[in-house]
């Protein structure tokens, strides 16, 4: 297989994102891919009516690949989808088409969707300046989460506890918003400090991980010091996340579920979900179920192709007899099993 991976930054110390890129490669030497990390911004971009391949990257020609892998998430740009268009275009399998990674990089357009197909979401109000302060506090009340439109590892994110405060906030955005750059939102009380980040890979639930803060803030992120723990995600959760992923059409998803009283919410869904946690928390190699899935999904031949189905396919076995036995319900709800693959030996790198 020959894959391109897209990823706007340098792999280099220092890049939040750069540890789960290096992931992607050490998993896809071990499997014989040929991985190429490439920056959608370097592509020089020509359109026209030939149907031939076409692929100019820093001046220099590209073979075709088999599959592309975006990893931008929230920081994809028009010229990102433009590039990943064009490529879709010519027949190219990517992982998480074009319109799906555009729902996801504005969280409101992914609550639109996902309220739109009938799911829970907290109520949420689209940023006007100047700050309509009485329209907050009437439907929404305090306290109230203001968020970015994008962003990323709870970057962007602050609870205003009261009006107060939500005040001085507002003053502060009024003065240095450019347009409708954030969004208000319900505080879910019973989720304080924690969520759960239930990783869907081509409609199968592969693993979920509450996450925990550390100290006792109201974010949860690993990336900010919170805890991560596996966690079984119960039928209710497990058929909710599975449901906000097909209504977003994503092949990958890291869906981020709230706890309510009567319940669960959707916070928000994630094209290129972060994994380092995750990885740790649930002993999962979250590359090679990329690999084998999208390989599996678009039938693409893969090195080690029997040996990693079956050890796929074992430690899913293994994952489901582990779980309890569910009481029944009233309503039988349809659920996936709990696919976590069991770690894989790698090899070691040079020293």
């Amino acid at each position: 297989m020959r894959c391109w991976l897209f990823f706007n930054r340098e792999v280099a110390p220092g890049v939040p994102e750069a540890p789960e890129i290096l992931r992607f490669q050490e998993t896809a030497k071990m499997l014989d891919i040929e991985l190429h990390v490439l920056k959608p911004s370097e592509f020089d971009l020509v359109v026209d009516s030939n149907d031939t391949w076409s692929a100019s990257y820093q001046g220099r020609d590209l073979r075709k690949p088999d599959l592309i892998i975006p990893r931008c998430g929230s920081e994809t740009s028009y010229f990102t989808l433009a590039v990943l268009r064009h490529f879709e275009r010519q027949g190219v399998a990517i992982a998480n088409s074009p319109a799906a990674i555009e729902s996801v990089s504005d969280k409101l357009h992914t609550l639109q969707v996902v309220a739109g197909a009938g799911l829970p979401v907290p109520k949420t109000i689209l940023g006007k300046f100047p700050v309509d302060v009485n329209l907050v506090e009437r439907e929404l009340g305090f306290p109230v989460v203001v968020k970015k439109l994008k962003g990323t590892r709870g970057n962007g994110v602050v609870l205003c506890r009261d009006r107060s405060q939500f005040d001085d906030l507002a003053n502060l955005l009024d003065g240095a918003a450019n347009g409708a750059d954030f969004l208000f939102q319900q505080y879910i009380r019973a989720s304080h400090g924690r969520d759960v980040r239930v990783l869907v890979i081509n409609g199968q639930i592969v693993a979920a991980m509450e996450r925990q803060s550390a100290d006792g803030g109201f974010k949860s992120n690993i990336s900010l010091g919170g805890h991560g723990r596996p966690f079984p995600a119960p039928p209710e959760m497990a058929d909710l996340a599975l449901k906000v992923t097909r209504a977003l059409n994503l092949d990958i998803a890291g869906i981020d579920i709230l706890f309510d009283e009567h319940g669960y919410r959707v916070c928000e869904a994630n094209s290129a979900p972060g994994f380092q946690g995750l990885e740790r928390a649930c002993g999962l190699d979250v590359p090679a179920v990329i690999f084998r899935a999208m390989a599996r999904k678009f039938g693409i031949r893969i090195s080690h192709s029997d040996r990693w189905t079956h050890t796929i396919e074992t430690a899913a076995r293994n994952a489901l007899d582990a779980l309890p036995t569910p009481r029944p319900a009233a309503s039988p709800q349809p659920t996936t099993p709990l696919l976590q693959p069991a770690p894989i030996r790698r090899r070691p790198r040079p020293s």
